[in-house]
């Protein structure tokens, strides 16, 4: 017994005439006639009492109706909803991140990524980049928000997103405080409170070779496992640090944001997904966020700057 099969009969029994079913499906009427002969011999009863000048359905004939309609229905109900899979219009969508940097963007791409797909289901999870890559090569998030990835992760694709550069932050009862730039040079004899590299690679390594480019090796007194941790003991007096600029985002009290002079090589925030997992909600949002990117390139540039950060630290 076929879905063809079904529907024959259902036609059938809504025009109780075989020529009109058959011009109904597009089919020739002895072929027609040949299906439900078939599906009775299957069954092992007559579906319809049939003579010159009637059709009309047996008592099994209506029982049977109601069956094959309800089967047609669910055939066709999980059709579209395979289409929509396909599409990324429902499923699940995780996605890992971290706040400094994402919170004038993601906001917006969530918002209008759920009136485009109202039924996916999306899971949203603050997570320091080695914690992202870690979930990433689990499986158990879709797109992470991060660092540059270290080398040895072929199966990880990435988008640059925007570039940050990086600034420093000190106490603002720091002597170099109410300064507009600083040397790096010349925090050669400063205390450094750093992320642990453990937690994010790129980001201590890239200071690290920044300051040995300047000709001194930073003494780390202090590490930290989330970057408000390391802007609370810059606040505390416990060192200064080297962050990208959207960490501002965190926090503006009791600390000051420096320029660096000559500056840093900026630091990528990157998108990245497993190229080799199967995920339409997660393409579906790859996409709009390729859409978007340009714009959000221009909202991160129009940000707050230092200059008035570091005014409203000393006001």
């Amino acid at each position: 017994m076929e879905l063809r099969h079904l529907r024959y009969f259902v036609a059938v029994a809504s025009e109780l005439s075989f020529s009109r079913a058959a011009e109904k499906s597009l089919v020739a009427q002895p072929a027609l006639s040949t299906q439900i002969a078939d599906l009775e011999r299957e069954i092992g009863t007559s579906l319809f009492f049939r003579n010159k000048r009637v059709v009309r359905l047996t008592s099994a004939g209506g029982v049977f109706l109601k069956e094959a309609q309800a089967i047609l229905e669910a055939a066709e109900a999980a059709k579209l909803k395979a289409l929509r899979a396909s599409r990324g219009e429902f499923g699940e969508l995780s996605i890992g991140f971290f706040a400094a940097p994402t919170m004038l963007f993601l906001p917006d791409l969530i918002r209008r990524f759920r009136l485009q797909y109202p039924d996916v289901t999306i899971r949203m999870f603050e997570m320091t980049p080695d914690k992202q890559l870690a979930a990433l090569e689990r499986g158990e998030i879709n797109v992470a928000f991060t660092r540059p990835l270290p080398p040895g992760h072929p199966d990880l694709a990435t988008q640059i997103l925007f570039r940050e550069r990086l600034l420093a932050v000190m106490a603002e009862t720091h002597p170099l405080s109410s300064i507009r730039r600083v040397r790096l040079s010349d925090l050669a004899e400063e205390r450094f409170v750093l992320l642990d590299r453990g937690v994010a690679i790129s980001l201590y390594d890239h200071i690290i070779a920044a300051c040995s480019s300047a000709g001194f090796s930073p003494v780390v007194s202090g590490g930290a496992d989330l970057m408000a941790t390391v802007l609370t003991m810059v606040a505390a007096e416990q060192g200064i640090s080297i962050v990208p600029e959207g960490v501002q985002n965190l926090r503006s009290q009791q600390i000051s944001f420096v320029s660096i002079a000559p500056a840093m090589e900026p630091i990528p925030l990157v998108m990245c997904w497993h190229a080799n997992h199967e995920s339409p909600p997660r393409d579906a949002f790859l996409q709009l966020v390729h859409e978007r990117r340009t714009t959000i390139q221009q909202e991160f540039v129009r940000r707050p700057g230092v200059q008035k950060s570091a005014r409203k630290n000393r006001s």
